[in-house]
Parts: structure tokens; sequence; C-alpha cells
């Protein structure tokens, strides 16, 4: 099993993404998160876990709500 370095998801993973949230691989973003991943597509954000093992599926999706980052004042 390889992991992808840029985002840590196998290429299992990768497509089992690309078919839950009907896009191409370049089409999403993702970032380790706890015990799972943060998925962003189509400007929404979804908390995804994945199944051990080596053929890894999709068990759990929730979207997120985006929390934007505050600007001090100057």
């Amino acid at each position: 099993m390889f992991l992808n370095k840029r985002s840590g998801l196998t290429n299992r993973q990768i497509k089992e993404v690309c078919s839950r949230f009907n896009c191409k691989k370049n089409e999403f973003a993702v970032q380790k998160y706890q015990d799972g991943f943060l998925v962003a597509v189509n400007n929404k954000e979804y908390r995804v876990k994945f199944s051990e093992g080596i053929f890894s599926k999709i068990v759990y999706v929730k979207e997120v709500q985006r929390i934007s980052k505050k600007v001090g004042r100057k």
C-alpha cells in the first residue's frame, strides 16, 4: 500500500472520495484531521473516516461548518 505524500490518502481512498462526491481527483482538497480527514469539495467541507485495512471504504461522512479566521484590527 503506497501513501500519497501530498494528501496522506491511498489511491483506493482517493477513488472512494471521487465516487462518493462525484468529482475528479484534482477537484478536492484533503487535510488530516484527528482520526480522519477533512475533504473540501464544491465549497463545502466534510469530515470523512475510512475503514481499516487494504480495501478501505468510506464509513463516516459529515458536513462541517467552515469557520472563517478573524482578522485583528490594526
